[in-house]
């Protein structure tokens, strides 16, 4: 297989590194705080509740950006540019 657009590739790699370690390092902490309303029984109060949105939203966001990546790694492998 030949890769077709090197920079595009290259650029698709680091942005899925990039999208990986905010899903990697969010994702054990939703758990975490998941784990903490299920057990307890009560809803968490005033600034963990925001930390708790905060987390979901950065991790939505997260699986964005390793979307494109994957996207961008797809159209430097597989799309000729036209330069």
């Amino acid at each position: 297989m030949e890769i077709k657009n090197l920079s595009l590739f290259f650029v698709g790699i680091i942005i899925i590194i990039l999208g990986t370690l905010i899903v990697m390092f969010d994702y054990p902490q939703i758990q975490y705080l998941e784990n903490v309303m299920t057990e307890s029984h009560l809803m968490l109060e005033g600034t963990d509740r925001d930390l708790y949105q905060r987390l979901k939203i950065e991790f939505m966001v997260g699986g964005g950006v390793l979307l494109v990546g994957i996207t961008l790694l797809c159209i430097g492998t597989f799309r000729k540019s036209k330069f």
